[in-house]
């Protein structure tokens, strides 16, 4: 005989008096129909029983309605299911990368959204991802319905972030070649601790940096289409032949020239004399950067006023 607890019996009591009153409605239908009802009744409440006590709970209830003064034993049961061995958080977690992988990019957006809520990860807090993937969509010009890669989205920001970094840096060492005793204030710092800074929401906004860093650029491109030119001018006004001779007939006029030399002689050894200053690639670098800081300093780029 099956041993109940008092709660176990207080169950068994309420379902068999259920069955009764089924049976006593039923009476006038059909037995299948009968039937039906009574089964969908146990299956119901046997819903909130565990699954290892259900036989118990069926047999003590097969003794509150004998047949003819005897109990009937339950039929045995079929075979059972193949019991579901419990996943590990692993292979859930694998499971549910595989499912979310094909869905669309908003779908992965919400779940995103969810995860965050749960706080196993981090997410945007001023607005949606969505929201956000809409704004850059029109910057780069593309269709609402041209779905972006989040993945792809990671790696472009690692490389953008990077190569401004890397741009900002060396256009921060030409300044400072150019302007060796002098250099250039407020120079901008590594665009990537900016970064930081502006995504973990420790500034709200990226525009002094970013203004800074094309500032920087701008005069070292500006300097490089200008300033050669203007070292090209100062070459010839020091050392093409027309400026050596012109530099010769007013020697000559205050009889400044050596008696015993021609006038090509005399040109020849003043243009020797003015080579010493440019006669080394080191020297010549340096005449070059030279003539480019002074365009910067004469624009009034980068920092420095106009001269």
């Amino acid at each position: 005989m099956t041993v109940l607890a008092e709660q176990e019996c207080n169950w068994i009591s309420e379902v068999a008096g259920r069955l009764r009153l089924i049976q006593a409605d039923a009476a006038a239908a059909a037995p299948e129909k009968s039937r039906g009802f009574l089964s969908e009744e146990i299956a119901r409440n046997l819903k909130t029983v565990p699954p290892a006590q259900r036989k118990r709970y069926l047999e003590a209830l097969l003794c509150r309605f004998p047949v003819a003064g005897q109990v009937l034993k339950p039929a045995p049961s079929a075979a059972s299911a193949p019991v579901r061995v419990a996943e590990s958080p692993e292979q859930l977690l694998e499971r549910f990368l595989g499912v979310v992988t094909g869905l669309p990019l908003e779908k992965r957006a919400e779940f995103l959204k969810r995860l965050a809520e749960a706080g196993l990860v981090l997410a945007p807090v001023c607005a949606p991802i969505p929201a956000a993937l809409d704004e850059l969509r029109k910057a780069l010009g593309l269709a609402a319905d041209q779905q972006l890669r989040l993945d792809r989205l990671e790696q472009l920001g690692i490389l953008l972030v990077d190569m401004v970094r890397r741009l900002n840096d060396r256009a921060a060492d030409a300044m400072r070649d150019l302007f060796p005793r002098n250099p250039l204030p407020d120079r901008p710092s590594d665009f990537r601790q900016t970064a930081a800074r502006f995504l973990t929401g420790e500034i709200e906004s990226l525009d002094a940096q970013v203004q800074a860093v094309a500032s920087l650029l701008g005069t070292v491109l500006v300097a490089l289409q200008g300033g050669g030119k203007d070292f090209g001018r100062h070459y010839l006004d020091k050392y093409s032949p027309s400026a050596i001779l012109e530099v010769i007939e007013s020697e000559k006029q205050f009889g400044l020239l050596p008696w015993q030399q021609t006038k090509h002689e005399c040109c020849w050894s003043k243009y020797v004399d003015l080579a010493k200053d440019i006669s080394t690639p080191d020297m010549i670098d340096r005449k070059i950067k030279d003539r480019l800081a002074e365009f910067v300093k004469k624009k009034g780029l980068g920092g420095q006023p106009p001269s």
